[in-house]
């Protein structure tokens, strides 16, 4: 499964620019002031990502957007990651390049600029109540242009004006994609309690609410968005692992015990050494499953697959390692690392978890590499 990386001076240009602006925004008290809005996030930063291109980055160009790949979108990803960005610009990008993939051209030309400009904060609401996340368990049907049923868990619900809601024909209980705007009669939102408060969420009610169904092949869609969805998550995780292990480092440094920072134990040592590997391990397979998707390869599923494994554990123990190692304090609400671990834990079984993930993988490899679920 040879895949060429690609990471070019373009990209690099992309992150530094990513960098500069989130460090001049997003700080710790930025992130607590938002937690305790109501929104939950900025409109003024909202704007500004309009304007900077980054709300239709993956948005072709004849619809407004930017029209760059899946690289492009792991760049973005990680950095935002890295600062737990609080914004409902994933969800937005990732329901553009749904729209992208299973809307005709009439279709896009009516969503996507909306979105490119940052006029509609858009998100897939796919997540059953019961958790499941996969679009082939749906139990939202649609008849005619009207769709019925009830998504929990989505993303920036309380403030998208566009649901991507994947449903069951009601006569043919083939897959189906609808998109739906917010205000339409018989859509309901309620915001839930998050662990996260960076990333809201809400629980979603279609009673026969008028949608616009989606032409394109929505399972061929949704197989090809799951691919991209799962890299931006795993590039998303590996920005915010980097990040608390830089924290925990500098940590070790300065904190001094027996005379010496603490960081000079190898009860220290070691274990940030792992974290490291394993935070390089999964930029890795960001980059090549970015890499394959910009390249259409048929390694990129699983790849992307293998990317989010990586990331659910990776980034749960390098948040795990920056609470244990900050000592007393690390178990205090304001030692930034809990901010980490509330992003880290969230993120975990977003778009299934490693578990889920590492046994499709080995289903497809007993199989003689029959296609990924």
């Amino acid at each position: 499964m040879p895949v060429r990386l690609r990471f070019d001076e373009e990209h690099a240009l992309l992150r530094d620019e990513a960098r500069r602006w989130l460090a001049e925004r997003v700080t710790p008290a930025a992130l607590r002031r938002l937690a305790a809005d109501a929104r939950g996030d900025d409109p003024e930063w909202w704007a500004q990502l309009g304007e900077l291109g980054w709300t239709g980055l993956v948005v072709p160009e004849k619809c407004g957007g930017a029209g760059f790949g899946a690289v492009q979108l792991a760049v973005i990803a990680e950095e935002t990651g890295r600062k737990l960005l609080p914004s409902p610009l994933l969800p937005t990008l990732l329901a553009a390049k749904l729209i992208e993939l299973a809307g005709s051209d009439a279709q896009r030309e009516q969503f996507l600029p909306r979105i490119a400009g940052g006029e509609a904060i858009a998100t897939v609401a796919h997540v059953e109540p019961g958790g499941v996340w996969d679009a082939r368990a749906t139990t939202c049907t649609l008849s005619g242009a009207r769709v019925c049923g009830e998504k929990a868990h989505v993303w920036a619900a309380p403030n998208a004006a566009l649901f991507v809601v994947p449903a069951r024909d009601a006569g043919s209980r083939a897959l189906r994609i609808a998109v739906v705007e917010e205000g339409a009669p018989g859509v309901r939102v309620e915001a839930e309690s998050v662990l996260d408060p960076s990333r809201r969420q809400g629980r979603v009610r279609f009673q026969n609410a008028a949608c616009v169904p989606l032409a394109g092949d929505a399972a061929a869609a949704w197989s090809a968005w799951c691919a991209w969805a799962q890299t931006a998550l795993a590039a998303e995780m590996a920005g915010g692992a980097d990040a608390a292990l830089a924290m925990t480092a500098a940590y070790a440094q300065t904190r001094v015990q027996f005379d010496r920072p603490i960081g000079a134990f190898q009860a220290i040592k070691h274990p940030l050494v792992n974290v490291l590997i394993a935070t390089e391990q999964l930029r890795s397979l960001v980059f090549a499953a970015a890499s394959a998707l910009d390249a259409g390869d048929a390694a990129a599923a699983l790849l992307a697959r293998m990317a989010k494994a990586a990331a659910s554990e990776a980034y749960a123990s390098a948040c795990s390692r920056a609470v244990q190692f900050h000592g007393g304090y690390g178990f205090t609400e304001d030692c930034d690392a809990h901010l980490y671990l509330r992003r880290a834990l969230a993120s975990r079984p977003a778009l299934g978890d490693a578990r889920e993930h590492r046994a499709a993988i080995a289903r497809t490899l007993l199989d003689d590499g029959a296609e990924l679920p």
